[in-house]
């Protein structure tokens, strides 16, 4: 129970991935805030899950970012699982079909506000902390009509690695998942989802899509891990190793 009294902020703590995530450490009895946009969802979440503070904030906004760290205080770790869904932006299409407006906006909020959410927790960070962010599975596969989503998660990788000497002896880690079944995807038809995540199920070894708690053990484990830093923590089902 290595969280046990330790203070965790989970940003886009309020679904998917960043909920799960929250409920595991308060479950480990860590001090639990969680930090999102919608203020309805956060104070479900927080009740849900017990949080001691629930925050709505947009973390790519520098006055509510830094308004966020200065409400919550010290923190022991930082988890930070927000993103804006690249399906509902039109970037998970080929080049010759890339929306750029909406490729800078996935890339400004899968990257940049991570980059912003780790500089602005350092003032805050106990000395032994810890930072986990978010990547994913198409940083080191190619796959096909993920050239932003892959070139955003590689940069949030590359990063991490040049932080993870830079912040010593804190700690900074990157999770990186697979096709995970949140509410990314209820803008589909269920014959599009069904269809989606049946495509991935036949990719992937363990022939499932992940659920959030799944996602979630990986960020517990960063955070305990007091020897990982620097890592980036496959959590795709197989799909780096499969033919």
């Amino acid at each position: 129970m290595a969280l046990h009294g330790r203070t965790v902020l989970v940003i886009g703590g309020s679904a998917g991935i960043g909920l799960a995530v929250a409920q595991a450490a308060a479950a480990q009895g860590a001090r639990v805030h969680i930090a999102a946009r919608d203020r309805g969802r956060l104070a479900r979440a927080a009740e849900q899950i017990g949080a001691a503070g629930h925050h709505a904030a947009d973390v790519t906004d520098d006055a509510a970012r830094a308004a966020l760290f200065d409400s919550v205080g010290p923190i022991d770790h930082l988890a930070v699982t927000s993103h804006l869904s690249s399906t509902r932006l039109g970037v998970h299409t080929a080049m010759d079909r890339m929306p750029l407006d909406g490729a800078r906006k996935f890339m400004e909020h899968k990257f940049w506000s991570q980059y912003a959410a780790a500089q602005a927790a350092l003032d805050h960070l106990s000395a032994d902390g810890s930072i986990v962010l978010t990547s994913g599975v198409a940083s080191r596969r190619p796959l096909a009509e993920h050239t932003v989503i892959a070139a955003t998660n590689a940069a949030v990788e590359a990063m991490a690695r040049q932080l993870c000497a830079e912040i010593a002896p804190r700690r900074i880690n990157v999770v990186a998942p697979g096709l995970t079944d949140t509410r990314t995807y209820d803008h589909l038809s269920p014959e599009s989802r069904e269809a989606f995540f049946a495509k991935v199920r036949g990719l992937v070894p363990v022939a499932r899509v992940a659920t959030p708690a799944d996602i979630a053990r990986a960020y517990l484990f960063a955070m305990e891990s007091d020897y990982l830093s620097g890592a980036v923590i496959d959590m795709d089902g197989g799909l780096l190793c499969a033919g």
